[in-house]
């Protein structure tokens, strides 16, 4: 039978009990300590990690990366009439796509010469 750490400190917890070395008291209050400093670290990284991401997203933003938030029915609040149209212009690029490394274009004509083949057929 295997017994874990868990199992030797309690034997030791009631031997000292039973000598009156340690209260139940006392016990009790270091097993409320320790609950109340787990809950503070919890809540402690809850705060660091909202802070972190909040100073991300603004980092972000002013490098020119928008967040866009989707919602049901459009996500834009704005109220439209039934079948009204918006006509929004996109940036265009003005950046050339091809590189000046890749050349001239050059048209062609696709010949196809008879076989003596296909003169018999």
């Amino acid at each position: 039978m295997r017994t874990g750490v868990g199992t030797y400190i309690l034997i030791i917890l009631v031997i000292l009990i039973l000598f009156g070395l340690v209260s139940i008291g006392d016990i009790l209050s270091v097993a409320f300590y320790i609950v109340m400093g787990f809950i503070a670290l919890v809540l402690i990284g809850i705060l660091i990690f909202r802070y972190r991401m909040n100073r991300l997203r603004r980092q972000m933003e002013e490098q020119g990366e928008t967040f866009r938030t989707y919602t049901w029915g459009g996500g834009r609040n704005q109220k439209k009439k039934d079948g009204e149209i918006t006509v929004q212009q996109t940036e265009t690029s003005s950046k050339k796509v091809v590189s000046n490394e890749v050349g001239d274009y050059v048209e062609y004509e696709d010949i196809r010469e008879e076989t003596s083949e296909s003169r018999r057929e």
